[in-house]
């Protein structure tokens, strides 16, 4: 029995709890906007307080940006029981909920923890997962996450939506127990200079098997490094003014690369239109079939192709890399997506009859490529790439990319559909993702099976300014003399 694998999953499994939440966060607002507008309903809404209610998680996420301090100063695991937290109070508040304006409130507190929730719980993998199994484990958090769309979209038709909300409360309880089992994360111990703790952190997770004995010495190495360097830059930076050195960090090439991978990485998400699917997935459906019934099938056939995109990613990521996974899945997406435009334009002008599901077709196929190329991949890729030095400043900027990209693209969503129609909005994901896509083909690395050391490398010794290491090199002989 191989004893680090299992303790490894027994980590990644509390976050895959999580992932049942932040799931029901995805699918719930379809639901409860279906139930809303029913004649029976008690809570009134319009298409301003729809759009809210749909994209409100978003910018409801920007004040998580002191999440990635509080878990670089306080440690792993409290940030992501207090993301947890934060997700629990949305879930209760919205089992109380009797108007829209609580349903908001509700998802504020759902929106500040699941954005930190996604970057903790990456972070948590890709630090104290091993790189063989990192990439699937990142992967199985979205083939969590639709599945349980699918069964919410599913149960929506039968069950409130209140009794989905108190249903949601449970694995995250789970989750945020699992927390006090494992130990912290080893590389979040060793930034802090606790190598002893580190050590025992590592072995019990990884186990004493000459790679882990390796990768965990190189840690220590380069902690140690960054250590000393920080110590001789406090001891120079004294007779240099904030300004200087704020822009030495940020003008610094692995910071500021990274950050820039990180919004095209999850640009091709956030504008591919797969999240425009999954949320508004009633709705939209509705718009492309008139049949009630008809469209509910649908529906569900979207969310089983969502699922098999999702499942087959892990799988794959046992063979292949992620950019050899994200390219073809992707240049597929914009294919499928240049097709339902083009339908779509077809059924409008009257040459394809209104009642055809063609354009049902070719949706399945784009959520089944994009499920598999761009929903979990360029997550996992961006908490890979930023080195372990950045993680506060630049985790800061993930959840306001993550927050600003996500209420953007849907609250807009409803008004592009009305002034360029349903065609012009797929052909406008096609536009936006094809540029991203391309970024990423010419300068974004490839991280399968490489340690979080070696990806910071990538980016630290391709170009560094010569100056900063001149000044580095003369600071370092400075610290030695006095020593």
């Amino acid at each position: 029995m191989n004893t680090p694998i299992i303790r490894q999953m027994f980590v990644v499994s509390s976050m895959l709890l999580a992932g049942i939440s932040t799931g029901g966060i995805m699918a719930v607002p379809s639901v409860m906007l279906q139930q809303l507008k029913k004649n029976d309903s008690l809570i009134e809404i319009d298409l301003d307080t729809e759009s809210w209610i749909a994209s409100v998680h978003g910018f409801a996420g920007i004040p998580s940006i002191l999440i990635p301090y509080l878990m670089q100063f306080w440690g792993r695991s409290f940030g992501f029981r207090f993301s947890c937290l934060a997700v629990l109070i949305g879930w209760i508040t919205l089992c109380f909920a009797n108007s829209s304006l609580v349903i908001i409130i509700a998802e504020i507190f759902q929106g500040a923890g699941v954005k930190s929730l996604l970057l903790v719980g990456m972070v948590i993998i890709s630090e104290m997962v091993e790189p063989k199994i990192r990439n699937q484990s990142i992967a199985l958090y979205g083939v969590i996450q639709t599945f349980v769309v699918l069964i919410i979209h599913t149960a929506g038709n039968y069950v409130h939506w209140k009794t989905i909300s108190l249903t949601m409360c449970f694995p995250l309880s789970l989750a945020i127990i699992f927390t006090f089992i494992y130990p912290e994360s080893p590389a979040w111990l060793a930034y802090k200079g606790r190598f002893e703790e580190s050590k025992k952190s590592f072995v019990w997770l990884r186990g004493k098997n000459k790679e882990s004995l390796v990768e965990m010495n190189a840690l220590f190495t380069a902690q140690r490094d960054f250590l000393r360097m920080e110590m001789s830059t406090k001891y120079s930076n004294r007779s240099k003014p904030l300004m200087r050195m704020l822009w030495r960090k940020i003008s610094a090439r692995d910071f500021y690369l990274p950050i820039f991978h990180m919004f095209v990485l999850q640009s091709c998400y956030y504008w591919s239109g797969n999240l425009l699917i999954v949320v508004y997935a009633i709705n939209l459906v509705g718009k492309v079939i008139d049949d009630s019934d008809s469209a509910f099938v649908a529906m569900i056939l979207i969310d089983i192709a969502f699922i098999i995109g999702n499942v087959s990613c892990p799988i794959l990521l046992r063979y292949f890399g992620n950019k050899t996974i994200m390219l073809p899945g992707g240049a597929l997406s914009i294919l499928f997506l240049l097709c339902t435009s083009a339908v779509l334009y077809l059924q409008e002008i009257g040459t394809i009859a209104s009642d055809s599901t063609l354009c049902l077709y070719f949706l399945v196929g784009f959520m089944v490529c994009s499920s598999t190329a761009v929903y979990m991949i360029p997550f996992g890729v961006t908490t890979e790439i930023v080195p372990l030095r950045h993680r506060d400043v630049a985790g800061s900027f993930f959840i306001i990319i993550m927050s600003v990209s996500y209420t953007t693209s849907l609250k807009v969503a409803p008004y592009l559909i009305i002034h360029l129609g349903i065609y012009g909005i797929f052909l406008l994901y096609a536009a936006i993702l094809t540029c991203c896509l391309l970024w990423v083909w010419k300068y974004v690395p490839e991280t399968r099976n490489k340690t979080l050391q070696n990806i910071e490398e990538h980016f630290i010794k391709s170009n560094i300014d010569s100056r900063i290491v001149d000044e580095e090199i003369n600071e370092n002989v400075h610290l030695n003399n006095i020593k």
